[in-house]
């Protein structure tokens, strides 16, 4: 079998070793050392850093796709998310009706081989709370119900759901959820600090988009962010582009949590990666004007954030390592989602997926299982 050696400045769990090489055997790396290496086919990057391919969990769209209404070109999409850096993701549905997820669902189901690997899709919604909607649609907003969930779980490989850990029965949900090896986490929730809390104790693993669409941060009721400050397990989502999440809120979190207990995420719709206009987010009209899309109602609905932007946006809002950024890119959401043993690190074993980005962290190439993509 041939070798790929890869030459730069290789970003390791806690270290950057300059000049040196990632060797690359089939779909697997084979060896990562601190000097270059011999191989078949040798790709220089001096100075570049190489880091493991970024792992987004929440990607409603991108580049003019829209998911939950375009599955047809999911291939197309996951070509194009290369150019950002992903090489693994979560397709992301919103709240639907029981026919559109029955009519969506299985068509993903068939298109997940091309470009950065789908590792399953992400349900946000439908059981969430209707004060916390956001940009879902309110008529598809439903109550906690174990017969959809298990419909839903069987028209395709969910790998991650987000739900409102106060409604009545969603503490079931997340149990069935649990015994089908489902993520849950919690979102678009008011639920105050006792009980984001004891969720947390329950099996919910986390927060999706950490301070957005949940109760606040207060003194007297530390709410969600409280509960996921406080509580040793949660793993919490964060869409580091400044306007979801103030930078200096980015850093407090960054100092609470840690880089092990943040994964950066992009929750970008169609319209990431385009210019002004009128965008499809799960049937809606978004308009996009000055960086942020909204519905005609002025609620954000998503973001157009890519995630080598959310690296170099989270390396200046928090001070933190290329290293530590890195882990929150890719090895932290890898681990939540039980991908850590083959997925978010550059180490002999792993799934060859790599990217090289400038200091500027623009991707410059990306392999995905070995094969490259970018």
């Amino acid at each position: 079998m041939s070798t790929v050696a890869l030459v730069g400045n290789v970003v390791t769990d806690y270290e950057i070793w300059e000049g040196g090489s990632v060797l690359i055997e089939g779909a697997a790396i084979s060896g990562v050392f601190r000097e270059p290496v011999e191989a078949d086919e040798v790709h220089e990057f001096h100075r570049s850093y190489l880091m493991p391919g970024f792992v987004d969990l929440q990607v409603n769209g991108s580049f003019g796709v829209d998911v939950a209404t375009q599955p047809e070109l999911l291939p197309e999409l996951g070509q194009r998310l290369t150019a950002t850096g992903i090489t693994s993701y979560l397709p992301t549905v919103i709240s639907m009706g029981r026919d559109g997820y029955s009519g969506l669902l299985p068509a993903l189901d068939e298109r997940f081989r091309e470009g950065a690997e789908v590792l399953g899709l992400h349900l946000e919604g439908p059981f969430l709370n209707p004060e916390k909607r956001g940009a879902h649609p309110p008529e598809n907003i439903v109550r906690p119900d174990p017969g959809l969930l298990e419909e839903l779980l069987q028209m395709a490989p969910v790998r991650m759901l987000t739900l409102a850990p106060e409604l009545e029965g969603a503490f079931e949900l997340v149990a069935a959820a649990g015994r089908r090896g489902v993520v849950v986490s919690a979102g678009h929730t008011a639920a105050g600090f006792e009980v984001a809390y004891r969720s947390l104790d329950f099996g919910v693993s986390g927060v999706t988009h950490l301070f957005n669409a949940m109760s606040p941060l207060h003194h007297r009721e530390p709410g969600v962010p409280g509960a996921a400050f406080a509580h040793p397990r949660a793993v919490c989502g964060l869409i580091s582009d400044g306007r979801h999440v103030h930078p200096e809120v980015v850093s407090l979190a960054f100092r609470l949590l840690g880089p092990d207990r943040i994964y950066l995420t992009t929750d970008a719709i169609a319209a990431a990666g385009m210019g002004p206009g009128e965008y499809a987010l799960a049937g809606q009209r978004v308009y996009l004007e000055g960086g942020v899309p909204r519905l005609k109602s002025g609620e954000i609905a998503g973001s157009v954030l890519t995630m080598n932007e959310a690296l170099k946006n989270t390396l200046a809002f928090t001070g933190c390592t290329v290293p530590e950024a890195a882990r929150m890119a890719a090895a932290t959401p890898a681990r939540l989602i039980g991908e850590g043993e083959r997925k978010g690190r550059l180490a002999p074993g792993y799934d060859a997926d790599v990217v090289a980005l400038s200091p500027g962290m623009d991707v410059e190439a990306a392999w995905v299982r070995g094969e490259r993509v970018r």
